[in-house]
This record gives C-alpha cells, sequence and structure tokens, in this order.
C-alpha cells in the first residue's frame, strides 16, 4: 500500500502552474489543499460528483492537464461516469482514485470485497488503466502519463488513516473556496477573453 500524504506531495511536485485539479471531500481535498494551495484547485466535491465535474473541465481546457483526485467511495456512488468519460477520451484527463477501502470511519466500501475499479474502468474503455501499490510504481507510471498525454485511470490502494494536515475549512468548500478557484480561471492563460463590452 501506498501513502496518500506521500504521494500527493510527489504529485503536487510534478504538476505545472496551469495544471487543473480537483477532488473529492475528506482528506484527499485536505492534503492536496495544504500541498498545493495555488492554482486552479476545486475542493472537496461530494460523493459521486469529482470525475464528472474534472471530465467537463479537460473539455473547457483541452490545452492543459485536468487531474481528478478521487476516492473510492465516491467513485463508486457513480461508476456510470467512467463511461461517459471513455466515450468522450479527453486527452489531457488524469484519473487517480484514493482507495483505502473504507467511507472514512463508517464502514466499507465494495473495493474492501469484491470490487474492482480498475477493472470497471477498463471495461467502459479507458484505455490506459492500472492499480498502484506501491510508491516506486506511481513514480514510474503518473509522471509518464502526464508527460505522454491520453486519458489515463489508477487505482491507488493507500493506507488507512486520517489527513496528515489540518487547513482552514474555507479553503476546501463553500464560496472563498469557489471563488478562488474561479478567480484562478479568469487568470488562467487559456481562458477565453471577452472582447468589447
Amino acid at each position: 500500500m501506498v501513502n496518500r500524504y506521500d504521494c500527493l506531495t510527489l504529485l503536487a511536485s510534478w504538476l505545472d502552474e496551469h495544471a487543473i485539479t480537483v477532488t473529492a471531500r475528506g482528506p484527499n481535498a485536505r492534503e492536496w489543499a495544504y500541498l498545493r494551495p495555488k492554482g486552479a484547485n476545486f475542493h472537496s466535491l461530494n460523493l459521486g460528483m469529482c470525475l464528472s465535474f474534472a471530465l467537463g473541465l479537460s473539455l473547457a481546457y483541452p490545452k492543459r492537464k485536468v487531474v481528478a483526485i478521487d476516492s473510492d467511495g465516491s467513485l463508486l456512488l457513480d461508476t456510470s461516469s467512467l463511461v461517459t468519460v471513455a466515450g468522450v477520451n479527453p486527452p489531457n484527463l488524469l484519473a487517480l482514485v484514493m482507495d483505502n477501502q473504507s467511507y472514512a470511519d463508517m464502514g466499507p466500501t465494495a473495493t474492501a470485497t469484491h470490487a474492482d475499479l480498475e477493472a470497471i474502468a477498463k471495461g467502459a474503455g479507458i484505455p490506459v488503466t492500472g492499480t498502484i501499490r506501491t510508491e516506486d510504481e506511481f513514480k514510474r507510471v503518473v509522471p509518464k502519463s502526464l508527460a505522454d498525454g491520453g486519458l489515463s485511470f489508477f487505482v491507488l490502494k493507500i493506507e488507512p488513516g486520517k489527513a496528515r494536515v489540518e487547513v482552514d475549512s474555507r479553503r476546501l468548500h463553500g464560496r472563498a473556496m469557489k471563488e478562488t478557484f474561479i478567480e484562478n480561471l479568469l487568470r488562467h492563460p487559456d481562458y477565453p477573453k471577452r472582447v468589447g463590452r
């Protein structure tokens, strides 16, 4: 199993300032907000919404890498999003699913018993998939995906545990987070500039 915080630390060092990221609720959002405080980051999407939201951003910003940092519990609520993502096949979308096999402290998810999210993604038609169990694997496959482009989907089997850091909740959800995200998009080099008016 890999450590979520360590992998996110590596990911933050690999992304340029113009990459766009989206996270599901929970430890993913807290650790990512701490590790990547600047840039177009949308945090704490409700369960089942992370991958679909990232898909929309990948279509709106086709020249930029979009990274979805999802969780097993979130994706299991909307596995049909994998079919939609595969059908659109955006070349700039990377999906990382942090699979700790549980809904926080509320009990196990289906990945703890029989569900295989990589197999579901592969069956949906996503061209590049994988299940990552070591940090060496993460270092090998994720930078390659970021450099090569193309739609890719990786499940990270992560160690259980709470977020290693705490951040101001206003950075994670609500109006302040959304306004910061929009401000970053407005400054984004690919944002369509309005002429006249």
